[in-house]
């Protein structure tokens, strides 16, 4: 026994002084961490303080060697302060080690610590995964989230899910920096992390650039084992009807998974005290607008719905139909205790409520097979929840007789020619049929067979029909023609925008309210942000006024984003409002040239953050560039 000891312990410190150390650590703002895998890829990401190259030294792991093997590599051109790097052709269900290497542009050696992930599994392979929520920061237990995050890693999970809320304000980046990587990176350095939106993001550009998923990454899906998630972001429109509903609802059609997971940040069910209505007063709404959705969970059998908001531990019974239904409901589960400060519950029991508990916390879930076990598990790692379930097979073979609605795209819904659309069916075996008179569609309206080019003012009306007749729910889409804004007269103009900043409290009024009032600063901005704005008082307003300059005549995206309220008007004509983290997106033709725009936002000191631009379906967000202002 001794000799053996001995043997072991001389080849560790041998394998330990054969790796290179670990350089120049202090130049990694985020150190390195994982995100979205597959079978055969994997992201790691990085951010340096200076720009430096970009490459991950990885290799596959093996028995009885004397070194960790790193012998493949892979490059990104150029330099950067952020590294994204896809790791391509990996072996399915294998462990991989791995550590990042970059250079600055002074020739100086960054170099990581050695790491491991494994690929995803085989369909047909035991797995486990973690659910955590609302990491954000909260003075009160500061240590929240570092301590559910070594939680987490104590129970080694394939991967895990975040139910959204990752950071106290999204755009600040210090919440990033010096919070959520510093608690999360040393699990987030060998398990791969899942996300969905929270509202205290605040769709903010620094979300998009730290976690890496699917485009349009604000919703998407992904399978693991035999499970596939719906990633959904509840901050956007979700009612009946809306993009991302009849989005979801094609996928869930689609998914011939044995467990179908959906995630997303808002409560369908709470008993939380007081978010959905003050429970020592008056009476609850028990959750959210992400109710909306449940009809489809009934529909297509979805076994949970995972999410956060409310800083608690709640767990329902199977409901179905807004009843409890032990056979075919879904499982409701609030896990809102992964940093955020703590909430409690109504003085009264819910009728849906199976389980509650309020502590820091977080989830597992352990499956293979039909089989799965539960458990929930406090920032002490006592377990105070659990349970086990087999999944009866019949749940799996839904009769769904009704199909899913179709869907209606285009590149123009306000043109100022003509656009064209195309309507996706859903199924293969679909039949969709249109009109575009405003009658209802039936078996006998015109049936699509291909793009469809209008050049009016139109309501276009859809439905699929199964092969026997039966109809989806009908899904309607306004076109509109309209004339081109005329480009302004505006003379000789200078860079920037000028502005005039207020003070005052205009929470839950207009944001023009303060127009009225003198202003206690005047300046120009020449990009549009607020980060050299220095307003005396905690809470105040800002109105920016000048010319944005289009290259051609066509129709435009506009967005408008603030942390509290702001009011975007193009030509004096067309209004964007926005309130509270809500992206509100419109569509307008402009001529080619300058367009006077003005803004109007009200701010609290903490939350010193607006967004106005161009919006793209699949590329996101991109703010009016500092080009095509002026005043």
């Amino acid at each position: 026994m001794r000799t053996t000891l001995l043997f072991f312990f001389t080849l560790s410190i041998s394998t330990l002084l054969a790796q290179p150390a670990a350089k120049n650590q202090d130049a990694f703002l985020v150190k390195p961490y994982l995100q979205y895998s597959t079978k055969n890829s994997m992201i790691i990401m990085w951010e340096t303080k200076v720009p430096a190259s970009s490459t991950v030294l990885f290799g596959e792991a093996m028995l009885e060697v004397n070194e960790t093997p790193l012998p493949e590599e892979t490059s990104l051109e150029g330099t950067r302060t952020m590294h994204e790097v896809r790791l391509e052709g990996l072996k399915p269900a294998t462990n991989y080690f791995w550590r990042v290497r970059s250079y600055t542009e002074k020739g100086e050696e960054v170099l990581s610590e050695v790491y491991s992930f494994r690929t995803v599994i085989k369909d047909e392979d035991a797995y486990l995964f973690a659910l955590v929520g609302d990491s954000q920061k909260n003075d009160g237990t500061p240590w929240a989230w570092e301590k559910i995050a070594e939680r987490v890693w104590q129970e080694r999970p394939n991967f895990i899910v975040h139910a959204g809320d990752l950071v106290d304000w999204g755009p600040t980046k210090t919440d990033w920096t010096e919070h959520f990587f510093p608690g999360g990176q040393p699990l987030m350095a060998r398990i791969p992390m899942y996300t969905v939106l929270g509202n205290h993001e605040g769709d903010a550009d620094l979300y998009y650039q730290y976690m890496a998923n699917p485009k349009p990454e604000w919703r998407y899906t992904f399978r693991y084992g035999n499970a596939a998630f719906f990633m959904i972001d509840t901050n956007k429109d979700v009612s009946e009807g809306s993009d991302q509903y009849n989005w979801l609802e094609q996928a869930l059609a689609k998914s011939d998974a044995t467990w179908k997971i959906a995630i997303h940040h808002h409560p369908p069910y709470s008993s939380e005290k007081d978010d959905h209505g003050d429970t020592y007063k008056e009476a609850s709404r028990l959750g959210t607008h992400a109710r909306d959705l449940t009809p489809l969970y009934d529909k297509y059998g979805v076994d949970f719905c995972l999410f956060g908001h409310t800083h608690v531990y709640e767990r329902s019974w199977p409901l179905k139909g807004n009843r409890i239904n032990q056979k075919e409901g879904t499982i409701y589960i609030n896990s809102g205790g992964a940093g955020g400060f703590l909430e409690t519950f109504a003085p009264t029991r819910s009728w849906f409520t199976a389980e509650l508990k309020e502590a820091h916390h977080f989830c597992t879930f352990g499956i293979y097979g039909r089989t799965l076990f539960f458990k929930a598990i406090d920032d002490k790692g006592r377990v105070f929840d659990s349970f086990q379930m087999e999944k009866d097979p019949t749940r799996n073979d839904l009769s769904v007789i009704e199909p899913p609605a179709p869907i209606i795209e285009s590149d123009a819904f306000v043109f100022y020619e003509s656009t064209q659309t195309i309507i996706q069916p859903g199924l293969n075996d679909l039949e969709v049929h249109y009109t575009l008179d405003g009658s209802e569609p039936s078996r006998k309206s015109k049936k699509y067979t291909g793009p469809i080019s209008i050049d009016a003012s139109v309501e276009l009306r859809a439905r699929a029909y199964t092969i026997d007749g039966h109809a989806s729910r009908e899904v309607r889409k306004d076109f509109r023609q309209m004339a081109p804004l005329p480009a302004q007269q505006a003379g000789d103009t200078e860079r920037g925008l000028a502005y005039q900043l207020f003070t005052g409290d205009w929470r839950g009024q207009e944001a023009s309210y303060f127009s009225a009032q003198e202003p206690v600063q005047e300046g120009t901005l020449l990009m549009l942000n607020l980060e050299d704005i220095q307003p005396s008082s905690a809470y105040w307003g800002i109105q920016i006024e000048g010319y944005l300059e289009v290259p051609e005549t066509k129709t435009y995206d506009l967005y408008a984003l603030a942390s509290r309220g702001l009011e975007l008007v193009i030509d004096d004509q067309l209004r964007i409002k926005t309130h509270r983290e809500d992206l509100s997106l419109q569509s307008v033709v402009l001529e080619k040239g300058k367009h006077k725009i003005t803004i109007k936002s009200y701010q609290w000191n903490w939350r010193k953050a607006f967004s106005v631009g161009f919006y793209d379906p699949m590329l996101g967000r991109r703010p009016f560039a500092a080009f095509n202002l002026s005043h």
